[in-house]
C-alpha cells in the first residue's frame, strides 16, 4: 500500500463532482495506463467479463469487473498507479503459497496480512510483475465463481 500521498487522492477529488467516465479517462489519467490496459485485455481474453463503470464516495469512479453474477476484482484509481481488489476465496492459499517464492514483492507484503478472515486483497499495480500476480488472483476468483455456477 502507497502512503499518505493517497490523502489527498487526485483522481477522486477531480471526478467527485464529474460526470461518469468512460475507460479512456481512466487511461488518460494515469502514468501506468498500460498496465491497465494489458490487465483488462487478458480479463477480456479469458473471462470475457462484464466491465461497469462504478461510483462509491470512497474511491470515487472505478472498474468493476464481473462474471458469473459475481466481481472478479475492482479497480480503484489512485494519484499515480491503481490497485486492484479481489475477492479472496477460501481455497486460495493453497494455490498461493506454493506460487510465493516467484510472486512480487508488492504481492509478498500483502500476502504477510492475509489471516483466516480475509475476504478481499488488495494490491498495488506499478510493475508488469503485480500486474501478472494480479492475473493470478482473479483467476482464482473466477475458478470460485465457475464452481459456484456448477452447483
Amino acid at each position: 500500500m502507497k502512503e499518505a500521498s493517497d490523502m489527498e487522492n487526485k483522481w477522486q477529488t477531480s471526478q467527485m463532482e464529474a460526470a461518469k467516465p468512460d475507460l479512456d479517462q481512466f487511461m488518460d489519467f494515469l502514468p501506468n495506463a498500460h498496465y491497465l490496459k494489458i490487465l483488462l485485455a487478458q480479463l477480456n481474453r479469458h473471462y470475457d467479463p462484464e466491465i461497469k463503470i462504478m461510483f462509491q464516495k470512497r474511491f470515487g469512479w472505478y472498474i468493476e469487473v464481473a462474471q458469473y453474477d459475481g466481481v472478479l476484482c475492482r479497480i480503484i484509481i489512485h494519484n499515480d498507479y491503481f490497485s486492484v481488489v479481489t475477492p479472496f476465496p477460501e481455497f486460495s492459499r493453497s494455490y498461493l503459497e506454493p506460487m510465493l517464492q516467484v510472486m512480487s514483492n508488492e504481492f509478498k507484503e500483502q500476502y504477510a496480512h492475509v489471516t483466516k478472515a480475509t475476504k478481499q486483497f488488495e494490491m498495488d499495480v506499478t510493475t508488469e510483475a503485480e500486474m501478472e500476480d494480479v492475473i493470478y488472483l482473479v483467476s482464482l476468483q473466477a475458478k470460485k465463481l465457475r464452481e459456484t455456477q456448477k452447483v
